[in-house]
Formats: C-alpha cells, structure tokens, sequence
C-alpha cells in the first residue's frame, strides 16, 4: 500500500511531467534551442504583421544601425550559404553512395536466393535416385552430389585443384559440416576407385546423401 502511495506521488510530481515532455518532445539542448529559434521567429513575424509600422521601424532600425555592417553581414551570409549547399552535396552524394552499397548488397542475395533455387531443383533430382530399386542409381546420386559439392566448395573460395584440396583450404573454424563432407566423399572414392564391386546399400546411400545435404545448406548452395 506505502509502495502504491509511494509510486502515485512520484507520477503526480509536476517537476517530473517537466522533464518527461522536454526528453519526449523537445529531447535535447540543441533541439531546446532551435525550439527557442523558431518562436522567436515566430513571434517576430506576428508581431510584422500585428502592428501597424512595424515594417517602418524595422526598415528604419535596420539602416540606422546595422547599414554600416551590410559588407559583412553580405559576406557572412554567402559563407553560410556555401557551407550549407556544400552540406547538401555532400549528403546527397553519401546517400547515394548508401544506396549503392545496399543495392549491391540485397541484389546479391537475390541473386544467391535464385541460384539456390536452381540447385533445390538439382538436388531433388539427386534425392529421387535413392529411392529407385535400381542400385546404380544410388550410385549415380552420391556421384551427382559429390560434383554439386566440388561446385558448392568452388563458389565458397576454396583453392585448389580437387574437391579434397578445396576442403583443405577451408578454415574449418568457419564451418560446421566440414567432416561430414570429408565422410561422403570418402563413400565416392570408394565407388569411383571399386566400381561395382563396392557394396552399397540403400540404407547407406541415404545416409551419405544426408552428410551431403548438410554441407551443402551450410554452404547456402541449396
């Protein structure tokens, strides 16, 4: 109850309605004096415009007194004039700089999003040769991903002139997958070094094609 007492004081202190309307509306000292700025014009241009001879008396006002410094003042202004249209290239350049960069930035993930696109259909044919009778099918799907993998690896930067030197070249700091790319490989040697008489099952077959996609996701490649 002293807690609720407590807490509705603090919410009707007018002092801390103050501060949250100058942090909410007005925000910073600089924001404080150009809000200063704008009613002082504000109040001056009403007062031009409500009072009979108010021109009058600024025109006289003017020359009187500030007649002998117009050089000055004329200079002054031109200089405040060049620094703001300076400013204003400058912004103007910068954003489209931005633009620029941007633009080059999401582009080349559409692009890669399309490429990807390509791929799924490419693996999905991959994948349809496991579930064949046909043994040399299961063959010819790890065959197909191990050469989808040496593309992968290739747009991954990986140097050099076989899939396993391009896996070498990788930091495998960076990638999760790299042993399981390094096992499904390991299952295409087998088949390209001892043909037929390499026994594969369908069973195994899944199961390297799944080490395979995985390397293949992490590499954004499908």
């Amino acid at each position: 109850m002293g807690e609720e007492k407590k807490s509705a004081s603090k919410k009707s202190d007018p002092f801390d309605d103050l501060a949250e309307i100058y942090k909410n509306v007005i925000g910073s000292p600089g924001a404080l004096l150009g809000f200063v700025v704008f009613l002082s014009v504000a109040f001056f241009v009403y007062w031009l415009f409500a009072f009979e001879g108010a021109f009058v008396i600024v025109q006289t006002y003017f020359f009187q007194y500030l007649g002998p410094y117009l050089p000055m003042i004329k200079t002054i202004a031109t200089v405040i004039i060049l620094v703001f249209a300076v400013a204003i290239v400058y912004i103007y350049v910068r954003i489209n700089e931005i633009e620029g960069v941007e633009s080059r930035k999401y582009g080349s993930i559409d692009v890669e999003e399309e490429e990807a696109k390509g791929h799924g259909s490419q693996w999905r044919v991959v994948q349809e040769h496991i579930y064949s009778d046909v043994p040399a099918e299961w063959r010819i799907a790890i065959l197909e991903a191990d050469a989808m993998l040496d593309d992968a690896l290739k747009r991954a930067g990986g140097k050099g002139e076989t899939l396993g030197e391009r896996l070498k070249s990788l930091e495998a700091s960076e990638y999760q997958t790299l042993q399981s790319a390094w096992d499904a490989h390991k299952v295409r040697n087998m088949i390209a070094h001892k043909g037929v008489s390499f026994q594969l099952t369908q069973r195994e077959t899944k199961r390297v094609i799944d080490l395979y996609e995985k390397v293949l996701q992490e590499l954004k490649y499908v």
